[in-house]
C-alpha cells in the first residue's frame, strides 16, 4: 500500500469515527435527525482535507488509480525513476577490465564483496561475489581487488585495469601500500 492511500485510510477511520460520535451526540442530546447522505458528504468533505495534508505520495499502479479515482479525491502521483546507462571506457582487445566493490556493515562490520569482469565488446566474462567476516570498509575494498585479480589470473585473462570507487584503495595498490593482514594474498595474486 503506498504512503498516500495509507493517509488516506487512515484520514477514512478517523472521520468515519468522528463522524459516528458526532451524529450519535446530535441525536441523543440535541434531538437532531439526520441522513446517510449528509453523511456521506459530510465524510467525503473530510476525506479530501485529510488528503490535502498528506504528504505521501501514490505508487503509480492501476490499483491506487482507481482507488483514488472512484472516492474522487486528487492523484499524488510519484517521482518517475529514470533509468540511465553509463558505459565506461572498455579494454583492447584481449584484455579484461574488472569493476570491483567492497562494503562492511558497519566500519568494522560484516563485510563482503563483488567483481564484474568485461571484455573489449562490454561482455560480462564472470561475476564474483563473496562474504566477509569482521572488516572494515577498507579492507573489503582492498580484498575486492586482490580477489578480482586472483580469479582473473587464475582464468588466464590479461587484466587492462581495475576499477574500484575506493579512492583510498586505489592509492594503496598504486603506492604499494596495502593492508599488512592482505599482503601474503597480494603477493600470490600478482
Amino acid at each position: 500500500m503506498s504512503p498516500y492511500l495509507k493517509d488516506l485510510w487512515i484520514g477514512a477511520i478517523w472521520a468515519r469515527t468522528n463522524l459516528i460520535w458526532h451524529a450519535r451526540n446530535n441525536r441523543i442530546f440535541d434531538e437532531q435527525n439526520f441522513t446517510l447522505d449528509q453523511e456521506k458528504q459530510k465524510l467525503n468533505k473530510q476525506l479530501h482535507e485529510t488528503i490535502f495534508l498528506s504528504q505521501g505520495y501514490m505508487h503509480n499502479s492501476q490499483s491506487d488509480q482507481s482507488i483514488l479515482h472512484s472516492l474522487g479525491v486528487p492523484l499524488h502521483p510519484g517521482n518517475q525513476f529514470v533509468v540511465s546507462s553509463y558505459f565506461g571506457e572498455l579494454p583492447n582487445h584481449g584484455e579484461i577490465k574488472i569493476n570491483t566493490d567492497g562494503a562492511a556493515r558497519e566500519n568494522p562490520g560484516k563485510g563482503g564483496i563483488g567483481c564484474i569482469f568485461r571484455d573489449n565488446d562490454n561482455k560480462v566474462l564472470g561475476s564474483l561475489s563473496q562474504g566477509l567476516g569482521l572488516v572494515t570498509n577498507y579492507t573489503a575494498e582492498c580484498k575486492a581487488i586482490i580477489q578480482g585479480v586472483e580469479l582473473a589470473a587464475s582464468n588466464g585473462w590479461l587484466i587492462a585495469w581495475v576499477e574500484s570507487d575506493s579512492k583510498f584503495a586505489v592509492e594503496a595498490f598504486n603506492s604499494d601500500n596495502i593492508p599488512w593482514i592482505l599482503e601474503a594474498e597480494w603477493a600470490n595474486a600478482k
